[in-house]
């Protein structure tokens, strides 16, 4: 077996864990409330259990309705009297049902935010060790000895719920900046009393919460407590502080779950590491925790690849993965490393697609409310079977088809795929000699490994496939009317926008960095910071060129927003690269540009002017004509430019002949 430690069994309290794979805490728990969000999330929860996992983990389940609601929306009801609201107990309990049918442990995450809470009714509060003020501006006061005692019981209480509710046990979350962190972090916690100063008394509270839990529910449900192994805060929590913390609490606990981060500066402090943080982030600190306890040790952060959580376990580092993102991206993950197959799972591109961010944590850019996003939580950019609105295994046997699919992009590619696993007779069109369409660039870029995985899997899956590849054809309309498909899916993709600026013939397309037309001077000025220019621009400064973006609009990569758009301005920042927003091209010349800004008029100096001013759908009209008769749909960028997530969903529902009624973000 070539990943011998990795599907070996571990014990865990009194439960047996069929592999050390376990699915982070993902949805929002009480979400069941909402009967129109039920089946897509049992889906979301059930598939990481149906793909092999050992254990999943029902998201945040907030444990009470007054200081601990991190998101609106959720109709309160007491967790003490389950039968007052048997529509929410059963809704709830459906998630154990479910995970536990297939074979794996089933916990609910339970959390309280402290500090992080925003009171989102009048008799809803805010409250932490200390009197502060948060990212959102809300005044917390500090809580009392009674405040304490209500809470931990809180979290008893709603241990017992959910042990009622058929759970093998639950994860209390005590990382990220929520109410254990604002305890036992000496930067957060400054109180003078038997609960600030010295470990022992940071830790009291957190303890406190613990105990009672167990006291609760007995010695046989788990209890597995989720905890910063730092808070990446100077002079915050330490992994060896942390250690110190477990030992004391080994008695109350059946496992720990080492994250990291503080949710304020989720990307910065990387409890939701992005694509330019190192995959396994948490490793080393985990490592670190694991030498101060005995109990089974996990870690959570970027990770995505079965091969590094193989060697961290051979290690010794730590005894089991907890995988998140990676179990939207492709949750038969597991079920792949036991069949050999790991070259057809689909890793995480840590794009923030399937949760970009929150109104609570300071991202004022987002194009939906708290509400919207609850139910936005889990779409996913590689895998376009992430929260569908209908179930795919209901969908009726179609009838066998002749497909022509034009177009070796990834959305062409995910159709041909999608319609050859449904029966069809496919045929894959592409002009050029290769697949991948825009997506070649990755095969240079210094930041897109996790993309250019994924464009090299979707060439491997059309190629093992009974799939006809016809590379190095225009499929012109003539080649469309003498095909005689019974379906034409239309794929051809997008073409740069060549703008009307004054000397832009001393100026290349940006894209052109890539396929090696165009080498690049030292100073480099790039007309456009959207996310093409932004992004090309970053690796051209990684590379050895200075940088100058110029944007027109108030910010730089405007059309993203959240923790993405934060992480790519970040990475920009500390590569030192410069950024004019708020600037207008108006000439280019051989030796530079000259723009106008607040500042005047002036002239910067280049030796290569790139521009990146948009994309332009590729006109299908003719092609579209030639299948009359034919079932005929336009995905991907040939359908309207964007990102590689709408080019896969496309795909995808082209080929099962669906439509995707949720919101577009």
């Amino acid at each position: 077996m070539k990943f011998e430690k990795l599907l070996s069994p571990l014990k865990v309290g009194n439960k047996t864990y069929r592999n050390r794979i376990v699915s982070a805490p993902m949805a929002f728990g009480l979400i069941v409330q909402n009967p129109d969000a039920r089946e897509f999330t049992y889906r979301k929860l059930e598939g990481p259990a149906k793909g092999g996992n050992a254990c999943v983990i029902v998201g945040e389940t907030d444990v009470n309705f007054v200081d601990a609601v991190r998101i609106p929306g959720f109709r309160p009801f007491d967790f003490a009297k389950p039968e007052e609201d048997m529509e929410t107990f059963q809704a709830v309990a459906e998630y154990a049902k479910r995970i536990k049918s297939y074979g794996a442990v089933a916990l609910a995450e339970l959390v309280h935010a402290g500090k992080e809470k925003v009171p989102f009714g009048p008799n809803e509060d805010c409250i932490g060790p200390v009197e502060s003020v948060n990212i959102a501006g809300v005044k917390a006061r500090a809580m009392t000895k009674e405040d304490m005692d209500r809470i931990a019981n809180d979290f008893a209480t709603a241990a017992v719920y959910m042990q009622k509710a058929g759970f093998d046990g639950v994860l209390i979350h005590g990382g990220h900046g929520f109410l254990f962190t604002q305890f036992l972090s000496p930067l957060m916690n400054t109180r003078t009393d038997e609960y600030g100063g010295s470990l022992e008394n940071r830790g009291r509270f957190p303890k406190q919460i613990l105990k009672t839990i167990r006291e609760a529910v007995g010695p046989d449900f788990l209890m597995e407590l989720r905890i910063d192994g730092t808070d990446h805060q100077p002079g915050g929590i330490t992994p060896e502080e942390t250690g110190q913390f477990i030992q004391t609490v080994e008695e109350y606990i059946t496992s720990v779950h080492v994250t990291c981060g503080i949710y304020e500066e989720s990307v910065k402090s990387g409890t939701e590491s992005s694509m330019f943080h190192p995959h396994g982030l948490n490793a080393e600190a985990a490592a670190i925790v694991k030498s101060y306890t005995k109990l089974p040790v996990g870690v959570v952060g970027g990770i995505n690849s079965p091969e590094f959580c193989e060697e961290i376990i051979e290690k010794g580092m730590v005894d089991f993965v907890i995988l998140g993102r990676q179990m939207l991206a492709d949750p038969n993950f597991a079920q792949k490393c036991m069949d050999g197959k790991e070259d057809q799972i689909r890793r995480c591109l840590r794009c923030y697609k399937c949760f970009p961010g929150s109104p609570e944590e300071g991202y004022d850019d987002l194009p939906f409310s708290s509400e919207e996003l609850a139910l936005y939580v889990g779409h996913c950019t590689i895998n376009p079977l992430a929260h569908l609105p209908f179930d795919p295994d209901s969908l009726p046997v179609p009838e066998k088809k002749k497909v022509l699919v034009i177009g070796g992009g990834p959305a062409g590619m995910q159709a041909a795929i999608t319609a050859c696993d449904q029966g069809h007779t496919v045929t894959l069109v592409e002009k050029s000699d290769k697949l991948g369409g825009l997506l070649y660039f990755t095969d240079v870029d210094i930041d897109k490994p996790d993309l250019r995985n994924f464009k090299n899997l979707l060439v491997r899956e059309v190629e093992r496939r009974d799939i006809n590849i016809m590379l190095g054809i225009e499929a012109t309309p003539e080649f469309v009317k003498d095909f005689g498909a019974d379906s034409v899916i239309i794929a051809t993709g997008s073409v740069p926008v060549c703008p009307p600026i004054k000397g832009i013939e001393h100026a290349h397309q940006a894209m052109e960095v890539y396929d090696g037309t165009v080498e690049c001077g030292k100073k480099v000025v790039m007309i456009g910071g959207g996310l093409v220019g932004c992004e090309t621009g970053l690796y051209l400064q990684k590379t050895g060129h200075d940088v100058t973006v110029v944007e027109m609009l108030d910010r730089v990569a405007n059309e993203s927003f959240g923790m993405y758009r934060e992480a790519l301005v970040w990475e920009m920042e500390k590569n030192h690269m410069t950024m004019m927003p708020k600037t207008k091209c108006l000439e280019i010349e051989p030796d530079g540009v000259t723009v106008e800004n607040e500042q005047g008029v002036q002239k910067i100096q280049a030796d290569t002017v790139l521009y990146a001013l948009g994309m332009k759908s590729v006109d299908c009209t003719a092609l579209k004509e030639a299948a009359e008769g034919a079932l005929v749909q336009v995905i991907g960028d040939a359908l309207k430019p964007g990102k590689v997530d709408r080019a896969t969903r496309t795909g995808y529902l082209a080929a099962v002949e669906q439509k995707d009624e949720g919101p577009e973000f």
